[in-house]
């Protein structure tokens, strides 16, 4: 447990009003202002797919999206953005708006000439804002952020263990349930590892489970800090690959690998000086490809599903 506190930044983008009066919009507004339902609304699901349009990766990492074009343009360096969350926040005149929301450990390169964390890069981020608003139809776009001290704690190591052990109990849940009424000796390793990448890739698709939200709230956290680190390297080592190769040009054998490079080059290690599975490494296990399933999918989800689809088709 460190003892010294750890500073993380949340940057958010917020997507302001439309420059022509859209009914649409003043109706939205209306409506959240009451504190009637919004869900299913027009406005809603136009900004929804304004804040896709900002995410949205058609393939490997090397096909930015427009977020990371921005962010990049502004910093002068290549941008990665490993995870975004979407939500709704009041502005400070008392609208309801559309935003997007990255933590600065997100995002790679890490050491960029300004950090995301520091004014300067806000400053230039809001000097550019005006012209990508007018290309947007709207009023303005608003970037800021807020940073914060992690400070390890037990009630987060707490927090930890037993998030990782759901994750582990969950995807270990589903894998028996599977084979039952099966008889599997030995245990079969690849169908625990296919269960627990599909598992996170479900939960990445759904980030309002309770498992989704748990990870997100504690991943860049003492203790799981270092733990999702080296989570992230191995997601965007396979983030890489071109989503046609893995579908249509794997070898059967490197296929077969895929399942076998979500769990990381330790693990891997460890499963081939000690063949014995035992049920705490095998929880370990499914724990990590979990993770790295997630985090490989909200990064780059045309890889995850190819990934995913081209290890189901495996003999």
């Amino acid at each position: 447990m460190s003892s010294t506190p750890y500073l993380l930044s949340d940057v958010t983008l917020v997507l302001g009003p439309p420059t022509s009066a859209r009914e649409p919009f003043a109706d939205f507004q209306l409506l959240a202002a009451r504190g009637d339902a919004v869900a299913g609304h027009t406005w809603e699901t136009h900004e929804y797919a304004a804040l896709d349009a900002l995410t949205a990766r058609d393939g490997a990492v090397d096909s930015h999206t427009l977020l990371e074009t921005m962010v990049g343009g502004v910093l002068q360096v290549g941008v990665i953005v490993a995870d975004v969350e979407r939500q709704w926040v009041r502005h400070a005149d008392g609208q309801l708006y559309a935003a997007l929301t990255f933590s600065a450990e997100d995002v790679r390169p890490r050491a960029a000439a300004v950090a995301l964390r520091q004014s300067e890069a806000i400053a230039a981020l809001n000097a550019v804002s005006g012209t990508i608003a007018e290309l947007d139809g709207r009023a303005w776009l608003a970037w800021s952020s807020v940073s914060r001290h992690d400070v390890a704690s037990h009630e987060q190591t707490a927090r930890t263990v037993a998030l990782v052990s759901r994750i582990a109990d969950t995807v270990l849940a589903e894998r028996n349930a599977a084979a039952a009424g099966t008889d599997e000796s030995p245990l079969d390793l690849r169908e625990d590892l296919l269960a627990a990448i599909r598992l996170g890739v479900h939960h990445a698709d759904r980030p309002q489970l309770s498992l989704a939200s748990e990870l997100r709230a504690l991943r860049h956290h003492d203790p799981l800090r270092y733990e999702w680190l080296q989570v992230s390297m191995d997601a965007f080592f396979l983030a890489a690959q071109s989503p046609a190769r893995v579908r249509a040009h794997a070898p059967d054998d490197e296929a077969t690998g895929l399942a076998y490079l979500y769990v990381g080059r330790e693990r891997t290690e460890r499963l081939k000086a000690d063949p014995f599975i035992s049920p705490r490494f095998r929880g370990e296990l499914a724990a990590r490809a979990f993770m790295t399933a997630y985090a490989l999918h909200r990064v780059a989800p045309a890889v995850s599903r190819a990934m995913l689809e081209r290890m189901g088709d495996m003999p």
